[in-house]
């Protein structure tokens, strides 16, 4: 593979990785505000946070209990 060629994968996987990155943030402040409109702490807080991320399959931004 060329320079350039690998250049452009690599801009491409910066892309990919911003937009994932974009993703991620939105659905945790949603579900942040949700969290806080509904009052939730403690261990139902952490529970409606791992349920969020389960949901949009980002489990490996999941809390351990």
């Amino acid at each position: 593979m060329d320079t350039l060629n690998k250049l452009m994968s690599i801009e491409q996987q910066v892309i990919d990785i911003g937009k994932k990155m974009q993703l991620e943030t939105k659905v945790c402040g949603a579900e942040l505000e949700e969290r806080l409109r509904l009052g939730l702490t403690g261990k139902a807080a952490i529970e409606h946070y791992n349920a969020w991320m389960k949901r949009y399959h980002m489990e490996h931004l999941i809390v351990e209990e």
